[in-house]
């Protein structure tokens, strides 16, 4: 175990959420306490609420280069992702368009629309990818006809972080007239990312508030202008009429001020990762996943031959460093990664993938304490087992 026990717990999970920044809470304070009007009212409490609202739709569309109306709120990167997809097939129910691609590595919250797509009579395909997640150019310009109304492509993958390159497939959907989701929960305002609406030309993008050390429970989907989907949440006409019910205020003010935050040095975190994976190369050679092409800066997938990534994270837990696989747990016991199987990868292979994430307190030192911890929990593994 670890030698020095009073050493300070190691969060090494940035791409699960991230620690709410003191300055986000301290701008949400007074809407938790004082502030506490509906934004729907007439008077001045109500006022003030929908103007805090107004200045985070503001900040949000500055950051990424839209117009102001086209930001909306939602209650996360889920229920964002949901509206962008369900809501166009609502919309679009009927219509000559009856097909609808999904990548086939996207997070849960995309996939997982499926049986209500087909519900709906639509055809549901995925998309293959390559062995590090990103989608197959060719196998998308394949699938490509008249009959596609939607495709859905994360811009970087969540637990590989290997990045797919949006407008080249924005080009391919938009000549057959489709339209275009893009996952940006990992991207949006990510050291090394800054990216514009105009960059990704996507039509739908969605994006997440805790993920970028603001508040969980608020999300925001980027919906170009002219483009229309039916709300999956009615009553109250709130948001556009696109999403009904009483906005989270705090979170929404929360989401607005991470969002005006300075973005987190990706030099620094890229050198952190950098000298994690070197430190632990150094040991035994542990291949990544996301080994050639652009990947998010703070991500670091490997893998250790013959061990379990369920083994791996329970002894790591209990040694003060916290991980993840980045799959699903299920009945407690984590499943095989959807994402390695997409790959291509075999069953043991998915269920062994480890995924360390880096944020912007990640020092240089962190980084070589983390991989001592990770070497010693691989020793002690192998070593109960001989």
């Amino acid at each position: 175990m670890r030698k020095d026990r009073n050493l300070e717990r190691i969060y090494l999970d940035h791409a699960a959420t991230t620690p709410l920044a003191d300055e986000v809470r301290e701008a949400m304070l007074p809407w938790t306490t004082s502030e506490f009007g509906n934004p729907s009212s007439l008077h001045a409490e109500g006022r003030r609420a929908k103007d805090a609202i107004d200045a985070a739709r503001e900040i949000l569309s500055g950051a990424i280069g839209s117009l102001f109306a086209e930001v909306l709120f939602t209650s996360g990167g889920t229920e964002a992702a949901n509206l962008a997809i369900v809501g166009t097939a609502l919309q679009n129910h009927g219509s000559k368009r009856t097909r609808i691609l999904l990548g086939a590595s996207e997070h849960h919250c995309v996939l997982h629309t499926t049986p209500i797509l087909q519900a709906l009579g639509f055809q549901v395909e995925l998309v293959p990818v390559d062995r590090e997640a990103r989608i197959d150019l060719d196998a998308l310009s394949n699938l490509m006809d008249d009959k596609v109304l939607l495709v859905s492509v994360m811009h970087a993958n969540n637990e590989l972080g290997t990045i797919n390159p949006i407008r080249t497939i924005a080009d391919q959907v938009h000549q057959v007239g489709g339209l275009l989701h893009s996952d940006a929960v990992q991207t949006f305002h990510a050291p090394g990312q800054l990216w514009k609406v105009e960059d990704l030309d996507a039509d739908l993008v969605t994006m997440s508030g805790h993920k970028i050390y603001g508040p969980k429970g608020v999300g925001a989907i980027y919906m170009r202008a002219g483009v229309k989907v039916k709300p999956l949440i009615a009553g109250g006409g709130q948001e556009r009429e696109v999403r009904g019910g009483t906005e989270n205020v705090a979170g929404i003010v929360g989401f607005g001020r991470a969002t005006a935050l300075p973005i987190s040095d990706s030099i620094q975190i890229r050198s952190a990762r950098g000298r994690f994976v070197a430190r632990l190369a150094e040991v035994a050679a542990l291949p990544t996943v996301t080994s050639s092409g652009p990947t998010l800066a703070g991500h670091a997938h490997v893998r250790f031959e013959g061990i379990d990534a369920e083994t791996m994270l329970i002894r790591l837990d209990r040694m003060g460093l916290s991980a993840s696989s980045g799959a699903a747990c299920s009945s407690g016991s984590i499943e095989p990664s959807h994402v390695l199987l997409a790959c291509g990868y075999s069953h043991e292979v998915a269920k062994s993938g480890l995924r360390f994430t880096f944020g912007r307190n990640s020092s240089l030192d962190l980084a070589d304490r983390a991989a001592d911890i990770v070497i010693e929990a691989v020793t002690q593994i192998r070593s109960a087992r001989r």
